[in-house]
């Protein structure tokens, strides 16, 4: 596949990456020469210096033979304008635009994606948005994921001293396991593993877990994970993701303060959360959010743009006391740090972008894919249907010749979770959803084996 990227900041390196990694064709299109010599001596990638939005790059780039255009400056409009020139010249090809003003995404007038000649408008603000409701919903530790509409959930727990988790195997943990739950994978400084049944988690690494919606508490009982309901959240940072996870936390009915460093922010900001409170401050200063938590917040949430002031306020906040703290943190490096002082998530509206852009990179026959770790692993939904490889009906589960670094987790058939780990003999059938741990370099293997 022939991939144009168009903005080499944040999120249009770090796709870089992602897809040379894949042995995708990538050409890079950026402006500043700085990035573009970082990018020729790091990248298996072609690299151009110059603007999206000439016509003559474009043809440089091999527009006449892409099939996807990613357009990820820091500007919507340029966004745009790339996005529907590259419609123009070659309308075959896929086109991708990362908007961030909420203006070109909602309101009564805004434009659809199609009558711009996009192909997906994509704010990443929002999608951040939702994931920390929904992380904020939930009352265990860790994260949780819900894929396929819900059908199926992804469980991150962290590996604490007073669990059974690290006493025992997981083959020995899996006889408790309810019917429709499989440990993946492990997270731990070193990277991601596929779990086998002779792994020991290590206290302060993360177990993935893959199970029916109906027995996350199950799980969660198993492993004795304590539940922690949220009612009261501390926001500290009101920039574009923060004003939109206000948003969302006062319609789910959250009691909301914000604080923002800003004092003309702050004042926008206030007049537009009229069910929340608003203060203005310095919400990362660790002496006054020491004493700011003293108010009983049960979970704090810190989406400032620099990463090391998200993660001392984040890890000040659990000292504090708070059960559910979650941080904005672009640098994933920084992940076994917040990990050891109990940080329950991170996030990141790059990742957000390239989770979304990675649905269209993908053949038509994965339903979707969701980032793990620092995209050191992903979890694909694979659509079983008469395109699929028919090799994959022919034998039972068990039979396959599965890539080294995969593992076939759970099945989604119908209303039904199957755990095929648990019944060897069980066969892939049309219409089902099989749902596959890969390390980063199996990716490309799995793709061709359900392709």
């Amino acid at each position: 596949m022939h991939i144009i990227i168009v903005g080499a900041g944040e999120v249009g390196s770090y796709l870089a990456e992602i897809l040379t990694d894949e042995r995708q064709d990538v050409c890079v299109i950026e402006q500043d020469e700085h990035r573009v010599r970082l990018l020729d001596e790091r990248l298996d990638a072609r690299v151009l210096q110059g603007t999206g939005m000439s016509r003559d790059l474009l043809a440089r780039a091999g527009i006449d033979r892409a099939d996807l255009l990613l357009a990820v400056t820091q500007t919507d409009e340029v966004n745009l304008v790339v996005a529907m020139t590259a419609d123009r010249m070659h309308p075959e090809c896929r086109t991708v635009a990362r908007v961030r003003d909420r203006r070109f995404l909602h309101g009564r007038d805004t434009l659809t994606a199609a009558e711009y000649g996009v192909d997906l408008l994509l704010g990443p603000e929002e999608a951040v948005a939702n994931h920390v409701v929904h992380l904020l919903e939930y009352e265990g530790p860790g994260q949780i994921r819900s894929v396929a509409d819900g059908k199926v959930v992804l469980l991150e727990l962290p590996i604490q001293p007073h669990s059974a988790l690290p006493y025992a195997t997981l083959e020995e943990l899996s006889a408790d396991l309810p019917t429709t739950a499989l440990f993946v994978g492990v997270l731990g400084d070193t990277g991601m593993r596929i779990a086998t049944p002779d792994d020991r988690p290590l206290v302060g690494e993360r177990l993935l877990v893959l199970c029916a919606p109906g027995q996350v508490h199950d799980v969660l009982e198993m492993v004795g994970s304590d539940l922690h309901h949220v009612k009261r959240v501390l926001l500290i940072g009101a920039g574009n993701v923060g004003l939109q996870v206000a948003h969302a936390l006062q319609k789910m009915k959250f009691d909301v303060t914000v604080v923002e460093r800003d004092r003309a922010r702050a004042h926008e900001v206030a007049t537009g959360l009229n069910a929340s409170v608003v203060l203005h401050g310095d919400g990362t200063d660790p002496s006054a959010l020491a004493e700011r938590m003293g108010d009983g917040f049960d979970a704090v949430v810190v989406l400032v743009d620099h990463d090391a002031d998200s993660l001392l306020a984040g890890m000040v906040a659990k000292q504090q006391g708070a059960k559910k703290v979650i941080a904005r943190v672009d640098n994933h490096d920084y992940a076994p740090i917040a990990r050891q002082f109990g940080i329950d998530a991170l996030i990141s509206p790059r990742r957000a972008v390239a989770n979304a852009i990675l649905r269209f990179v993908r053949r038509s026959h994965i339903s979707s894919t969701i980032m793990l770790g620092d995209h050191q692993g992903e979890l694909i939904d694979f659509r079983i249907d008469s395109k699929s490889n028919p090799s994959l009906l022919e034998k039972p589960v068990g039979e396959l010749k599965v890539p080294d670094d995969c593992l076939i987790g759970v099945i989604s058939r119908g209303g039904e979770i199957l755990v095929p780990a648990r019944n060897s003999a069980e066969r892939i059938q049309p219409g089902d959803h099989v749902f596959v741990v890969a390390l980063r370099q199996a990716v490309p293997k799995i793709e061709e084996m359900f392709g």
